[in-house]
Parts: C-alpha cells; sequence; structure tokens
C-alpha cells in the first residue's frame, strides 16, 4: 500500500533537489501535493509532471509571512486540509566565522529558521484537527561542526532544537514532528551558495573519502525517508533527528 494514500502533504523549497523530489514521492505514494517556493518556472515543470488533480502550485517567499499564510490557506482550500508539512526550503551561503556578517547569519536564519517556524506556525492548527505530522528538512551540519560555514550550522541546528521542542509540545494533540538530516546531496545548494564548477567538482570528489559510503546521496534517497517519517508506519517516532547522510557524522569536521 503507497505510505501516503490520500494524505495532503505541503511541501516547501519544492522548486529544486529535495524538496522537488519530495512533492514527486509525495504522489508516487498515493498524495497528493500542494508544493511551493520561489522559482515559478519550476513550479510550472513540476506541475506538468503530476496529474493535475493532485497538485497545485503557488510561488511565495518564506521570508514573508504575509505570503506563507496565503499559501496554507490555499492548500486548505484546495484540497481541505494539511495532513503533512514539509520544511525543505534552505539556503547555504559560506563563510568562517571571522568572515561572516551580520547579514551572512541573518541570511540562514531568514529562510532556514524563520521561514520554516512561520510554516510550522500556520499549518499547526490544521495538523491538529488531522492529527498530521511535519518533517524539516535540517543537515548533518546541524549535528556536527565544520569549517567555514559558521552561519548554516547555526541555522541547523537551530532547526533540530525547534524539531525536537515542537515533539514536546504538539505529543498532546497526536502531532508529530521529526526532522531529516541529509549529507551532502546532489543538487544545486552549494551551486547556489557561491561555489564555482570547480570548487563544487573538488568539493564532490573530497566528499568520496568524507562520506564513508564512499558517495554523496541522491534527492530520491532523502524523500524516501522523508516518505517514511511522514507516513502512519512511523506512527510513535516523534522528535527524532534521522541523519541520512552516509556516515558523513561518523567522521567528525574532516
Amino acid at each position: 500500500m503507497p505510505l501516503l494514500l490520500n494524505k495532503v502533504c505541503l511541501v516547501t523549497g519544492a522548486t529544486s533537489g529535495i524538496g522537488y523530489q519530495t512533492a514527486v514521492s509525495v504522489v508516487e505514494e498515493g498524495g497528493c501535493v500542494f508544493a511551493t517556493g520561489r522559482n515559478e518556472s519550476a513550479l510550472k515543470k513540476l506541475e506538468d509532471g503530476i496529474p493535475s488533480d493532485k497538485i497545485f502550485t503557488r510561488v511565495a517567499d518564506c521570508r514573508i509571512e504575509s505570503q506563507v499564510k496565503e499559501v496554507v490557506q490555499d492548500c486548505v482550500a484546495k484540497f481541505g486540509r494539511i495532513d503533512v508539512l514539509v520544511n525543505s526550503a534552505g539556503v547555504i551561503k559560506g563563510a568562517a566565522t571571522d568572515a561572516a556578517d551580520l547579514k551572512n547569519l541573518d541570511d540562514h536564519y531568514a529562510v532556514n529558521v524563520r521561514g520554516l517556524f512561520a510554516f510550522m506556525i500556520h499549518s499547526i492548527p490544521h495538523l491538529k484537527k488531522t492529527k498530521g505530522n511535519i518533517v524539516n528538512v535540517s543537515s548533518v551540519n546541524g549535528q556536527q561542526s565544520f569549517a567555514g560555514c559558521m552561519s548554516y550550522c547555526a541555522s541547523k541546528a537551530s532547526v533540530d532544537m525547534i524539531t525536537k521542542c515542537a515533539a514536546v509540545d504538539l505529543a498532546k494533540y497526536q502531532v508529530r514532528v521529526n526532522s531529516v538530516n541529509p549529507g551532502v546531496t546532489r543538487t544545486e545548494l552549494h551551486r547556489r551558495g557561491g561555489k564555482t564548477e570547480k570548487e563544487y567538482g573538488d568539493f564532490l570528489e573530497k566528499c568520496k573519502k568524507t562520506h564513508p559510503i564512499g558517495r554523496i546521496a541522491e534527492p530520491r534517497e532523502i524523500a524516501d525517508a522523508i516518505m517514511f517519517l511522514a507516513s502512519e508506519k512511523a506512527g510513535a517516532i516523534t522528535g527524532t533527528i534521522l541523519l541520512v547522510d552516509g556516515g558523513r557524522s561518523c567522521l567528525g569536521a574532516r
């Protein structure tokens, strides 16, 4: 039986990478998806590959609370409820602690923390009604310190603590909250964060050594973990930080 049969899932950051694949996987697992992100053409491409009765999209910026509220309202208006919220929107802009400025910190927190929390607080009233759940896409960086990306690590550590606190607070409503913490995954995240093609290529080569399985993850592998946590098969799991990192966290800050 499909993992998310007849479930309504709101997916943020659905215009690329993990979020895009998550939206596709929701429908493959029998659910309906309300997908949102900032790239209109990417959302159109996503729509084109999914039956129209299974998907609805809306361009929105998670940094703007009024737009977040409208997305949640539109999802409920379109599908009648929300069963699952997947917070996948995220940014990374590398900078060491002695090179970062407040804008670098603010840019990470605006999307990775504040935007995520905005979607949570506006979705929670609806999730209480359905006894639904939240899956936050965090990072191995939330559990492990790394050089050159202090603001990103700090923002993902915040996501993990939000996940744990929310899991405790919402348990009495039978609303589960978990996070998936990928290692390096084949997405556009690092390129958009400022890496050149050569830097990115060198980075991927290094990942063969820093990830014990000898490779990076594919978006579908992360989406598979999200599907499980969002499903009733994970009914007793809440407050969990699920590392899907190819063993990256086992080797420390190499």
